[in-house]
């Protein structure tokens, strides 16, 4: 896919191709095309639209166009989208001297930047994508470098004006940085629609709409598309996931809980890129609702747990922890000092394996492996989705799942299950539960360190931390009991 940046300026194309790793951005000035757009309309969209429209009409491919402008309170707006033509001799440093002059008897300096980016797409839809921040306008001029107002514009947050800090600092904040964030989002999913439909093609499926992503995990891109009008759902898995996930392993668990009728039919299934495409079933994720079905959620997980079915794999939890331990440490080479509570973690690890023999000894069935709220689906019955991590276990770790968003939901669970707990079903149940907080702070650990935080927004130390804080906590319960 090639996006065509209405601009000669290579800063602006290095910033864009960074961000968007799969797309070839290119330039006017790799065209040797230095046509000037005249935009002279009285919006920052009307303006985007204009340039954007032009090139798009001239080489008939993906186009990102832009305006920004400079808008002061008491000046009713100004300099606004004449911003960069203020001044007679259209210059920043006229500019900036014109906006002190306006602005010399002016108490109020509040002021804000703003940036609309244009896109249109290969078949001609228009998207906006818009960068507010706000600050006030200097009194006087101290610094005479940096782009355009930024040496008059000075930002609270930060202390400092837009000429003060570099480029990545101002990128990371400016109405243009946030613009582009938006952009970046919008595009990086569009890529994403495109590569199911293109992959479904090659599959010899045709008349095929993607009509949006569903929204749920941290893990997969999952979105709610049409094949001939027919409704079905298309997961592609997310960044690294290959890491622990064996897409082999979740075809075969797959045929075996196709057989209970407890979940939608999966249509196709690629081991190699772990691609799914299933029938799509009406309803809503559990983790949307407000009050959950305790006993038809344990009448479903029954099915499973009492069937007589068994995987080829065992879950085997806690060989599982030592991989992911490893996969952090010895194959992406993470130094535990940068993780200041790895200590900690190693504590909680030692203390839950003082429960090692009683944990091991459950008996194993059929289990999902993942069974949190969103993974059940409310529709004419309760469905369960996504078996990545199935395979037979103790079947308390199922419940224990289920306390994903908050312990209450799977201490309701276990009593829907079983009615009156016994004290060693409890104990298996909070143990299990301190173990996966264990379990997903390795994991969470590993999508900070490469770079997930980061390219998701989304803080996964944090959440590694609270996992570990959780753990603790529900290791100190187990002694209460």
């Amino acid at each position: 896919m090639k996006l065509l940046l209405a601009t000669t300026n290579k800063h602006k194309v290095i910033e864009l191709q960074n961000a968007l790793s799969n797309i070839e951005v290119i330039s006017l000035s790799s065209l040797n095309d230095f046509t000037e757009v005249e935009e002279g309309l009285d919006s920052l969209e009307k303006n985007a639209y204009l340039k954007a429209k032009y090139f798009y009409d001239k080489y008939n491919i993906p186009v990102i166009a832009d305006d920004t402008g400079l808008f002061v309170e008491s000046l009713n707006g100004a300099p606004g989208v004449k911003s960069a033509r203020y001044s007679d001799s259209h210059t920043p440093k006229d500019n900036n001297l014109k906006l002190l002059s306006e602005m010399k008897d002016k108490t109020n300096r509040r002021a804000y930047f703003k940036c609309v980016i244009c896109y249109i797409n290969q078949e001609g839809k228009v998207s906006y994508f818009e960068g507010i921040v706000n600050g006030e306008i200097l009194t006087k001029q101290t610094i005479f470098e940096g782009f355009g107002y930024d040496p008059l514009f000075y930002v609270p947050e930060i202390k400092k004006t837009f000429a003060e800090i570099t480029t990545e600092e101002k990128n990371k904040i400016s109405h243009r940085g946030l613009a582009v964030e938006k952009l970046v989002a919008y595009l990086n999913n569009e890529l994403l629609e495109l590569k199911i439909v293109n992959y479904l093609k090659m599959h010899n499926y045709s008349n095929i709409k993607v009509i949006k992503r569903l929204l749920g995990g941290m893990s997969n891109y999952t979105y709610l598309i049409s094949i001939n009008d027919d409704l079905y759902t298309f997961r592609i898995p997310g960044e690294n996931s290959e890491v622990f996930v064996d897409n082999e392993i979740e075809k075969e668990n797959l045929k075996l809980m196709e057989t209970l009728n407890i979940t939608n039919q999966t249509i196709h299934l690629n081991p190699q890129n772990g691609y799914k495409l299933s029938k799509y079933v009406e309803g809503v994720a559990l983790n949307e609702v407000s009050e959950y079905p305790y006993h038809e959620i344990a009448d479903e997980l029954k099915k499973i747990h009492k069937s007589t079915l068994r995987a080829n794999n065992d879950y085997r939890p806690f060989e599982r922890l030592a991989k992911y331990e490893n996969i952090l440490i010895t194959d992406y080479q993470f130094d535990t000092k940068d993780a200041n509570c790895y200590q900690d973690y190693l504590k909680c690890k030692a203390e839950l394996l003082s429960y090692y023999d009683f944990l091991n000894s459950q008996e194993l069935v059929l289990c999902h492996g993942d069974s949190q709220p969103s993974n059940f689906i409310k529709g004419d019955k309760i469905y369960i989705v996504d078996f990545e991590f199935a395979g037979n276990n103790d079947l308390v770790y199922d419940i224990a799942c289920f306390a994903n968003l908050r312990l209450e939901d799977g201490e309701k669970l276990m009593e829907a299950y079983f009615e009156k707990p016994t004290y060693d079903e409890w104990k298996r149940f909070y143990l299990w539960r301190a173990f996966q907080c264990l379990q997903w702070f390795n994991v969470a650990w590993f999508k900070e360190f490469v770079g997930l935080s980061k390219k998701l927004h989304f803080d996964f130390a944090s959440v590694a931390k609270n996992y570990l804080n959780l753990a603790s906590n529900l290791l100190q319960k187990v002694k209460t009991l």
